[in-house]
């Protein structure tokens, strides 16, 4: 008894340490891969709300994430700097990921696994995530921190503190990214239970902490009515919702799939460096071996977390933008990672130098989410496009493009030397204009503007895979005939 007891505690001190230093590990690497650019519309919209929150104003834009913009300006007082402040949610974040999937792993199966942490850690698309002006990561690491208290109270510790701090993460979620709320919806199975009125009353108490500022200060007339509007517009207009999109169901579902395995877990691709091959020959590898452990996700305990996952995948499928904004299928990634690591731990038990096999996997693994990582430090096409018209102070600028590009640039920066102007119905707005000789002309689109010719092209590119935004946008430069 006293050398079981000795054992526990050894084990107990030797995982506290491993978690100790996957923290330490989690802020060097993200802080080290942090970015200081503007990568998109989005990342500018939480930037600017870092700095001075003002939903009313996109600021971030509606729901307005309050929880993730106060902790995002609460860490640019400390840090006054926008790249590490981002860097720093996405450190604490990562690690609250790895904790809670690990959790979850032992839940399912008793036994441990470095490889899980390593594979997860290592994950292309959360070390990306976790550098990004944006809110998706914190809120990813409240779903698992959620479904391990789930998981717990289903496993018949109903221990009324797991109802509160279940009820708690719900509404934390509610104020951080309240899209992946879909994914806790089978907590409803809970009602049942007598104690799932701490849930209840933990979920009320904390949304007032959060929601009362939130209201008091955009003020509850003016957020209801925003709620009529970008609800309307993200199902009817701009959302790429299976309502506003032409897609079909089952072109949503192909895209869904092939991003959830090529973005989220480098799967090769046309154009996409050979070492994914390699790395995909290896995922399928681990696939075979993992199917072979299917009932350890079905049984009575663990079919929840199915139940969570497809409940969330048709919200997905049919409600968000599945074609330019894979990062709503990052909910997906530690169930995957966790159904990977199954295959591998089958793997060892089955094939021999299984360690050689899985170490080479891990070089090629490692080595492609480094070089996505390295390439997500420099900048994307957009941003791009306004250093170059930024290095042009002492000229006279006109550009032409869409509201979303010209969004972007005069939110980053409102230059006195640039004008911006739509595109679209062109020749109405010639008089307005008012072209002179001196003045310089671009354009993102391959239009003809009256007494100008196309003088030189401009291309600008970014890795897709690091983010599918505009990856390749184009400038075309005009001169007088």
């Amino acid at each position: 008894m006293h050398f079981d007891n000795l054992d526990f505690k050894f084990k107990k001190k030797l995982e506290n340490n491993i978690f100790l230093l996957l923290l330490i590990l989690c802020f060097v690497s993200r802080l080290s891969s942090s970015i200081f650019y503007f990568e998109d519309i989005d990342s500018i919209r939480f930037a600017m709300a870092a700095v001075e929150f003002d939903v009313l104003n996109s600021r971030p834009h509606f729901p307005g994430y309050p929880i993730f913009c106060f902790i995002s300006q609460l860490f640019l007082k400390i840090t006054k700097n926008l790249g590490f402040t981002f860097s720093i949610i996405g450190s604490i974040s990562t690690f609250l990921i790895l904790y809670y999937s690990y959790k979850i792993w032992n839940l399912i199966f008793k036994e441990s696994s470095l490889f899980f942490i390593y594979f997860l850690f290592f994950n292309p698309f959360l070390w990306l995530m976790s550098n990004r002006y944006m809110p998706d990561l914190l809120g990813l690491s409240m779903i698992y921190a959620g479904l391990y208290y789930f998981l717990k109270i289903k496993n018949m510790n109903d221990s009324k503190k797991y109802f509160i701090y279940l009820g708690i993460i719900i509404s934390v979620i509610c104020g951080i990214r309240i899209s992946y709320l879909p994914f806790l919806f089978p907590t409803i199975i809970l009602i049942s239970n007598k104690k799932f009125r701490f849930l209840i009353i933990s979920f009320f108490l904390t949304s007032l902490i959060w929601l009362t500022p939130f209201l008091y200060l955009s003020g509850i007339d003016e957020i209801i009515s925003l709620f009529k509007n970008d609800s309307y517009g993200h199902f009817y207009n701009w959302g790429g919702t299976i309502i506003s999109s032409e897609s079909s169901i089952l072109k949503r579902l192909q895209i869904m799939i092939s991003f959830m395995f090529i973005d989220g877990f480098s799967f090769w691709s046309p154009f996409r460096h050979w070492s994914t091959i390699i790395n995909s020959v290896f995922l399928i590898l681990f696939t075979l071996f993992s199917i072979k452990s299917f009932k350890y996700f079905f049984n009575k305990k663990n079919y929840l977390i199915i139940i969570c996952a497809l409940i969330y995948a048709v919200w997905v499928l049919l409600f968000q933008n599945v074609q330019y904004k894979p990062r709503h299928l990052m909910p997906f990634i530690p169930l995957i990672c966790i159904f990977f690591a199954k295959g591998v731990l089958k793997l060892k038990s089955k094939i021999k130098f299984n360690n050689l096999i899985i170490l080479i996997f891990l070089i090629f693994h490692t080595f492609i989410t480094i070089n996505i990582i390295n390439q997500h430090t420099n900048q994307s096409a957009i941003s791009q496009i306004y250093s170059f018209l930024n290095d042009k102070k002492d000229d006279k600028i006109i550009v032409l493009s869409d509201d979303l590009k010209i969004f972007y640039w005069t939110k980053h920066s409102n230059l006195s030397n640039i004008k911006y102007f739509n595109s679209k119905n062109l020749h109405k707005k010639l008089d307005e204009i008012k072209i002179h000789e001196k003045t310089k002309i671009y354009s993102t689109n391959k239009i003809q503007i009256q007494g100008f010719a196309i003088s030189e092209i401009i291309n600008f590119y970014h890795n897709p895979h690091v983010n599918r935004l505009w990856s390749t946008l184009t400038l075309y430069e005009y001169e007088k005939n």
